[in-house]
């Protein structure tokens, strides 16, 4: 699956203008470049909840033993906003497109903006 890359809006500190949010892709699941400085807002439009999961490609040693660390599902209550992040590169970038990749239970009235906190 091709996951839907979400463009990026870096702030400034003369203001930026926010774009529209999009719909996200629940079919392929969506993915954002990640530096360390991206947040991600979601508006759930629908009647009823959505769960956001976000793909970790992190893993924590136990003497010899390696574990996969969880990926965190998140509920976004239906007709409310919420906003995930920073994202730690170590942890949630994928090894080969260094995005954070993300899935929904359903897309249907789902939106997603994607911020990033410039360095001026």
């Amino acid at each position: 699956m091709a996951r839907t890359v979400l463009t990026v809006t870096t702030t400034a500190a003369a203001g930026t203008v926010l774009p529209t949010a999009v719909a996200v892709d629940a079919a392929n699941g969506n993915s954002f470049p990640n530096t360390g400085r991206e947040m991600i807002e979601v508006t759930n439009g629908a009647g009823a909840p959505v769960t956001l999961t976000i793909t970790t490609y992190g893993t924590y040693a136990v003497g010899a033993v390696t574990y996969a660390i969880a990926d965190p599902a998140i509920s976004i209550t239906n007709a409310t906003s919420k906003v995930f992040g920073p994202f730690d590169k170590t942890l949630y970038n994928n090894t080969t497109t260094g995005h954070v990749d993300l899935d929904w239970s359903s897309g249907t009235s789902i939106t997603a903006r994607v911020i990033a906190l410039g360095t001026a």
